[in-house]
């Protein structure tokens, strides 16, 4: 399981910097760049710099419900996003810092050898460290990776905060978080950092049930301007779905009468957005947990961009 999960962890990271620094870079989404004043611009949600604050609805089989159980809850909440600004940047160029610091303070290889001697049995240990050298090119190598960040054009932070008492009238409590960086001409590829947890609560034939959803992984996202709107398809690789067994999936009972399950997944999520009257957001689209099942979510929200 760990050996699956750290596998998981180096190629996430790999394909991030590959999609950081390796395209090649367009024109910056500044000043210069900012699309004339449009009833519906697509392109603004796409190049536009600006903070979003808003609201958000979801149903039907989104990646909070259960397509196995047939449960589908209601969720409201807030959304606060930050567009091509420096919030989605400064967040992963901190874990890349620090992961580039652990990954020189740590072991390069460990050798252990055991062997027997009479009546006990002994182990060996050998552990090899960096060079400075080579210390001195992992910290250039991270370096780069964290510059690479701040000249890339597209940056993406998005907030979801659900609340079934404060601020939402669903059936949801939680919060989820994207952060994501990318570059592209015609199509822009994002990735980055997500994490969040949100339970719902919901009735299963009678029986008060517990929904739980956590996410920590790797949100993938292409993007294009169609005219008056922006498309975006999102796959939300999850590496905690790795440790999660099939049968925490199902429904569990409880000694206190209610039941429980486990959402975990890797959803994908197709939307399509629009800035309207220059300072309205207005995004709407369908979410799966699965391609091959068939079962849809949807979502919509609205927002003001400043």
């Amino acid at each position: 399981m760990e050996r699956t999960r750290c596998g998981s962890w180096a190629t996430a990271w790999a394909v991030a910097a590959t999609l950081v620094g390796g395209f090649a870079a367009p024109v910056h989404a500044d000043d210069r760049d900012k699309p004339r004043a449009k009833l519906l611009d697509g392109k603004a949600m796409q190049v536009g710099n600006g903070i979003e604050i808003g609201v958000i609805t979801q149903g039907g089989y989104t990646e909070y419900g259960s397509d196995n159980l047939g449960l589908t809850p209601a969720v409201q909440g807030l959304v606060l996003r930050d567009r091509n600004g420096i919030t989605a940047r400064m967040a992963i160029g901190l874990v890349i810092a620090i992961a580039g610091a652990a990954a020189q303070s740590g072991p390069k290889s460990v050798e252990s050898n055991s062997y027997r001697s009479g009546d006990y049995i002994i182990t060996e240990t050998r552990t090899t460290s960096y060079s400075e050298a080579e210390k001195a090119e992992m910290a250039a190598a991270t370096s780069k990776s964290i510059d690479g960040l701040f000249s890339a054009p597209y940056s993406d932070f998005e907030l979801h905060l659900f609340s079934r008492d404060r601020f939402g009238y669903g059936d949801a409590s939680g919060y989820k978080l994207n952060m994501m960086v990318g570059s592209g001409k015609l199509i822009a590829f994002e990735t980055g950092l997500g994490f969040g947890k949100v339970n719902s609560t919901v009735d299963a034939g009678g029986v008060p049930t517990t929904l739980t959803y956590k996410y920590f992984g790797m949100p993938l996202r292409a993007s294009v301007v169609a005219g008056p709107v922006r498309l975006a398809l999102t796959y939300e690789w999850n590496w905690l779905k790795y440790g999660i067994e099939d049968s925490e999936r199902q429904l569990i009972m409880n000694t206190d009468g209610t039941a429980s399950s486990q959402t975990t997944s890797h959803p994908w999520h197709l939307d399509a957005s629009t800035l309207l009257f220059k300072r309205l957001t207005v995004t709407g689209g369908v979410t799966t947990q699965a391609l091959e099942r068939h079962k849809l979510g949807y979502f919509a929200s609205a927002g003001v961009f400043f």
